[in-house]
């Protein structure tokens, strides 16, 4: 029923709507990380095969910072630019997302503590993001 409304396998672990739905997702995929460092789990590899069938997201957060990447291309292809204004009404979570990895980028970039991987801000400056 989520999927068909949502579109996604992606309930939210305190979802209100249905809060032991968003409890069992999170337990499948602590269950699916222990299983896949070949630690004890309560998920068998039948388990993970029908969720896959489904589109379940084991790594939502990974999967999100990835269309939000391909989201700021296309603005970049379409503007010539990645400087997407934090309030822009096209796509508001997009503005949001941009100003973040710009301040996590700037603490990378000057050895602080940063909220961003290694990886994240190659591909950031790759597409030549300031």
């Amino acid at each position: 029923a989520y999927q068909a409304d949502k579109g996604d396998c992606n309930v939210p672990q305190r979802w209100p709507e249905n809060p032991q739905l968003g409890t069992w997702v999170h337990q499948q995929r602590t269950e699916k990380r222990k299983f896949d460092r070949s630690e004890r789990a309560r998920i068998t590899p039948e388990r993970i095969e029908r969720l896959d069938g489904i589109g379940f997201e084991w790594h939502p957060v990974a999967n999100l910072w990835d269309q939000r990447f391909g989201e700021l291309q296309a603005y970049q292809a379409d503007k010539g630019h990645c400087n997407v204004p934090r309030q822009w009404r096209d796509n508001p979570q997009l503005g949001v997302w941009v100003n973040n990895q710009r301040v996590e980028k700037r603490k990378f970039d000057q050895s602080k503590r940063a909220k961003i991987r290694p990886e994240h801000v190659g591909r950031l400056d790759g597409i030549g993001f300031e």
